[in-house]
């Protein structure tokens, strides 16, 4: 049973309790695994610190399946499969963890409500961030500074200026998500101006035309939801058809414009500039890296953790989520996240605001490579997590029974 009473009468969720109980630490293992602190400090305890990070949980959540959802064994047993292939390809293919903590938390986050991961995520991620950057403008953790575009750009404690940015900009739509319908001109002026700030920083020019966009396509969908008409009828409907299209159209759009950029088309050569380099990275990628079905071992070469202004030696890193996913975790895989993102919005697709989360995710892996990445997005929590239409169900349903009697 997932919830059992005590000895007073009380009842408790034991499903929910173990699941917090290693979500809260696994939170803030994954967002410091991201920061400097780890790479100046906490990497010298590697072998605890991968203990915690990928095997503990595992086992947590196999408890948690096994123990406590409410599921049939044949579902359960199909959750584990799952569970342990990707285990299985993350220690014996790809040596990389990404996909795996994700599993994880989806299939960990089974029956919790969706907005209370979301609330502790998000706590817990503001307050460690705006530790390590106290930490980093202090001088008490690296402080990676670069130097491009005439801008001096700072990390601020991350491994990269935009990873810090990046970093916002998931915490950005967490907070829209919760509470957007709520927000007055203040919050939206303040979140503006923490966008702002993090761009004068980080010069992280694309993360923030995307936190500009979520801003403002948020703040017109609150006012719509104000007012009755026409307008606001098309956009629910432009909303909840679209919704399945988002992330696969993001997806092949640009796996197709990096597949045919040449350096000798000047449109290709200009869209590849505005894009920071990343059609060229890319195609070079196909030929350099390849494609395989079941993934691989891809040694990335980024600017990561550098201190100075010289490019690395073997650079290599594409920053875009759905070719950087396939290059790493195969066909297969790849084709399999983008297909869960694209059910996740279906599935959700009355939920209008988190369309729209749905949405910007899909645009800013365009240019970012955190699809995949719990340290950035919890998101991927909604695939099976009680969402707010059926928690609020629940809640009220025992009240109804009562009134019944």
């Amino acid at each position: 049973m997932d919830t059992l009473k005590n000895l007073n009468g009380k009842t408790r969720n034991w499903g929910e309790i173990l699941f917090f109980s290693m979500f809260i630490p696994w939170v803030a293992i994954v967002v410091l695994d991201a920061t400097t602190l780890y790479y100046e400090y906490l990497y010298k305890i590697v072998v605890i610190w991968e203990i915690f990070l990928q095997f503990i949980p595992l086992l947590l959540v196999t408890a948690k399946v096994i123990l406590f959802d409410k599921l049939d064994i044949i579902r359960k047993l199909l959750l584990l499969i799952l569970l342990y292939a990707i285990t299985a390809q993350c220690l014996n293919i790809t040596f990389n963890n990404d996909l795996l903590l994700c599993v994880i938390l989806i299939v960990g986050a089974y029956g919790i409500d969706f907005k209370k991961i979301l609330k502790t995520y998000l706590l817990e991620s503001v307050i460690l961030t705006a530790l390590t950057t106290c930490a980093a403008i202090a001088g008490l953790i690296p402080n990676i500074i670069n130097h491009q575009y005439g801008r001096t750009r700072y990390a601020l404690g991350s491994i990269w200026c935009t990873d810090y940015s990046a970093k916002i900009f998931f915490m950005l739509l967490i907070c829209l998500y919760l509470y957007s319908r709520k927000m007055r001109w203040f919050h939206w002026i303040g979140l503006l101006a923490i966008c702002s700030a993090v761009f004068a920083a980080t010069f992280g020019k694309l993360d923030f035309i995307c936190m500009i966009l979520s801003i403002t396509v948020f703040f017109f969908h609150e006012m719509l939801q104000k007012r009755d008409g026409k307008l606001k009828d098309i956009w629910k409907t432009f909303l909840e058809k679209g919704a399945v299209f988002f992330t696969p159209c993001a997806a092949v759009l640009m796996t197709i414009l990096t597949l045919v950029y040449s350096s000798s088309n000047s449109i290709m050569d200009k869209l590849n500039h505005a894009l920071s380099g990343r059609l060229d990275l890319g195609h070079r990628a196909f030929s350099d890296i390849g494609v395989t079905l079941f993934g691989q071992e891809v040694k990335w070469v980024g600017m990561g953790n550098h201190t100075n202004d010289m490019v690395p030696e073997g650079y290599n890193f594409v920053d875009c989520s759905y070719l950087n996913i396939l290059f790493t975790f195969g066909i297969i895989l790849a084709l399999a996240a983008i297909a869960a993102h694209a059910f996740l919005a279906y599935k959700n697709r009355k939920d209008l605001r988190f369309v729209l989360v749905i949405a910007f995710i899909s645009l800013n892996c365009i240019v970012a490579h955190h699809f995949t990445e719990l340290a950035y997005n919890p998101f991927w929590a909604a695939m099976f997590a009680a969402m707010p239409a059926a928690s609020e169900k629940a809640a009220v349903s025992p009240q109804k029974e009562e009134s019944n009697a």
